[in-house]
């Protein structure tokens, strides 16, 4: 059974509206892009439209690949901007810049996208897979995740910095054990094979399909790749859906799953940190 990562998503989204109607001040969320590329301008889109939806306000910032300088001072400057709540940087960014540089600019407590070790926040993506993985839970009648999650093998595809290994250390520091297959692990087929839970975050085409996927088992579908075909740009996922939903017991698709949630999960940080703002101003 295929479960909508948006649907997940818009029923968060009621209970974020509510948290803000509480707050005495209006959360925001500084959107930083540096690069060309189609597809991080439109995730962006994606972002704006669900925190204008849910109440958090955007400051929006775009630099050109000259205004390295201009970007620093700009990350300084909304550090010291007691408004904005969180910065993120839309990766990629420039290949001649160093992304980690760029976000160790941040000040810790605006890290909304979890990336420095002295963040208060989980990594936004491991947080949505960790929603989607809720999802299931209540799908199947259970009253937690951590129920649900127990005595099951978890298999993660991938170790990515922005999906696999936080996702790891997110299940690792709830009490799970968890197998992680990478390029190489030996008979990586098996291994897959053997999980009860796999999440796949590699961006390699169907990755996971009918020949390495257990019966009844749980997909969370999160790595996208692009291909040419036909002189035209399509995305793909890591799961091949047509032969997973007939195998799994529920999965979540890559397009159209993990990224509502990622993006929900962001502004629940945001929001949080708007929440902690507003308790030290009183």
């Amino acid at each position: 059974m295929r479960v909508s990562g948006k649907e997940v998503a818009d029923a968060i989204t009621k209970k974020l509206q509510k948290q803000i109607e509480k707050l005495s001040i209006k959360p925001c969320l500084a959107i930083i892009l540096t690069h060309e590329d189609p597809a991080s301008r439109l995730y962006v889109d994606f972002k704006i439209k669900r925190a204008e939806e849910i109440g958090v306000a955007i400051k929006y910032f775009e630099f050109t690949k000259d205004q390295l300088e201009e970007l620093k001072q700009t990350i300084k400057e909304l550090n010291e901007d007691r408004e904005v709540h969180g910065i993120i940087i839309q990766y990629p960014i420039y290949k001649e810049w160093d992304f980690d540089e760029l976000v160790n600019l941040i000040d810790p407590k605006k890290d909304v996208d979890g990336f420095l070790k002295d963040s208060p926040y989980k990594p936004a993506t491991a947080q949505g897979i960790w929603e989607m993985l809720t999802a299931f839970a209540f799908k199947e009648g259970f009253s937690t995740t951590e129920d649900f999650l127990t005595g099951k093998k978890i298999v993660i595809l991938g170790r990515g910095r922005t999906a696999g290994k936080p996702t790891r250390e997110l299940l690792e520091s709830k009490g799970f054990n968890v197998v992680v297959v990478t390029r190489d692990t030996e008979n990586p087929q098996l291994v897959i094979k053997s999980g009860d839970v796999v999440i796949s975050a590699t961006g390699v085409k169907n990755i996971v399909n009918e020949s390495n996927l257990k019966e009844d088992a749980y997909v969370v579908g999160v790595g996208v790749g692009k291909e040419v075909i036909g002189g035209l740009e399509k995305t793909y996922g890591d799961i091949n859906e047509e032969e997973v939903s007939k195998i799994a017991k529920l999965y979540c698709p890559t397009i159209g799953g993990i990224g509502p949630l990622t993006i929900i999960s962001l502004l629940k940080n945001t929001i949080d940190a708007a929440s902690h703002a507003a308790r030290v101003i009183v």
